[in-house]
């Protein structure tokens, strides 16, 4: 009875340092992530918030977050 415990528990450690071994090498040989890349931002001139240049609003040579801060700006002094 001794005997067949020790070669269960010695399969099962072999088991788990070739389970170990396959994980380590598979995230080595892994592909590099297809991540877009990250957007430009630009810096809002009302508010001062950074946002993607896909969503800027712009206006008399300045850039703007929003309409309502492109309007506040043309009417502030």
């Amino acid at each position: 009875m001794g005997q067949i415990l020790r070669i269960a528990v010695v399969l099962f450690g072999i088991w788990l340092v070739l389970r170990i071994l396959k994980r380590a090498l598979t995230r080595h040989h892994s592909e590099p992530s297809s991540a877009p890349p990250p957007a430009d931002m630009l810096r809002c001139d009302y508010c001062g918030t950074f946002i993607p240049r896909s969503e800027a609003i712009t206006g008399n040579g300045k850039v703007y977050c929003s309409g309502h801060h492109a309007e506040a700006d043309r009417t502030r002094k």
